[in-house]
This record gives structure tokens, sequence and C-alpha cells, in this order.
């Protein structure tokens, strides 16, 4: 483990590098929406711990606000 960690510690400033200077496109927005739709829909959907909140009475607010604010379904 401590050597997973210390790979992920080496390699991960040197992605970030080569990713800072990269153009962000349209395309590259839509999909980052499209994943933040999917993560809405498993969270709602699929995600035993906020159905149990929902379902329970549990702060409905402080739930949501744990979600995206802006997201997009294909």
């Amino acid at each position: 483990m401590q050597d997973v960690g210390r790979a992920f510690r080496d390699i991960y400033p040197a992605i970030v590098r080569g990713n800072m200077r990269r153009g962000w496109t349209e395309a590259d927005r839509k999909e980052q929406l499209i994943r933040r739709g999917r993560y809405v829909e498993f969270n709602l959907l699929y995600d035993r711990g906020t159905l149990f909140g929902l379902k329970t009475g549990g702060n409905v607010e402080a739930i949501l606000s744990s979600l995206p604010p802006e997201v997009k379904w294909p």
C-alpha cells in the first residue's frame, strides 16, 4: 500500500503539470456536465445512504447541497 501511495505521490504532479496549459473546450465542458449528471443520478437513485436520508426525513437541503449546481444529461 505504501508503494502505491509513493508511486501516486511521484507521478501525480507530473500529470497535473502536463495538463495545466491544456485548453478547455466546449466539448470538455459538455462532457463534464454529463459526468456530473451521472453522479447526481447515481446518488439520487442508487446510493443507499442518500436514499436512506431522503426516506427517513433527513435534512434534504444538506443532502442535495452535495450535488453539483449544474448538470446535463445526454
